[in-house]
């Protein structure tokens, strides 16, 4: 065999390895897997019928997901590492929030739950648009889940088959109680005695 013969057969395997990739990845159609491949669409479909192409094709599928399980969100590691610093972001926003000098004279302003939000009020030339100050109960709600989520990752999320609605015990809670759950995570004992009567 002459080494052009050579030169032409492995820049077709080339080719065809270019193309089994390609149609693994299953990001583009045909017509840009061929384009890029620098056939005609027609041979692509041609080889997709092939069994050793659709074999090559497949296995290479099969290598992305065991990547993708190896490292990727797949991986229990992964996915809590990914909720701790969704989580350290949240506590972040409370807590450059808590240190803005526009919230030191609001009421709660350096616990850094509250917030800041313009309400409009009236029609026409009475109309007026007015600060309005709230806890920030969604995200208070999203560090919850946020939490729940990692400890039923790692397996320490006990089911209970009675329902307690911990919306409720939280919403008795004082400013000062809240911060001190964000701050170190302490409950105060009247939380935890209200979650031990339901047990």
């Amino acid at each position: 065999m002459s080494s052009n013969s050579a030169n032409v057969r492995q820049n077709a395997t080339k080719t065809r390895e270019m193309a089994a990739q390609l149609v693994a990845d299953d990001r583009l159609p045909d017509r840009e897997i061929a384009e890029q491949c620098g056939i005609d669409k027609a041979t692509l479909e041609r080889w997709k019928l092939q069994p050793t192409f659709r074999a090559r094709v497949q296995a290479i599928v099969e290598a992305y997901a065991k990547r993708a399980l190896k490292n990727g969100i797949a991986r229990r590691e992964r996915r809590v590492g990914v909720l701790n610093d969704l989580h350290n972001k949240m506590l972040q926003v409370i807590d450059e929030r808590a240190k803005s000098k526009g919230m030191a004279a609001v009421p709660g302003g350096k616990t850094g739950i509250v917030t800041k939000t313009m309400k409009g009020i009236g029609k026409g030339e009475d109309f007026q648009a007015i600060e309005e100050y709230r806890v920030d109960t969604s995200t208070i709600a999203e560090i919850r889940d946020v939490q729940k989520q990692a400890a039923e990752e790692l397996g320490q999320w006990i089911r209970r088959t009675e329902n307690l609605d911990l919306n409720q015990l939280f919403e008795r809670m004082s400013d000062s109680e809240i911060e001190a759950v964000i701050n170190d995570g302490t409950l105060p004992e009247w939380f935890e005695t209200a979650v031990q009567a339901k047990r």
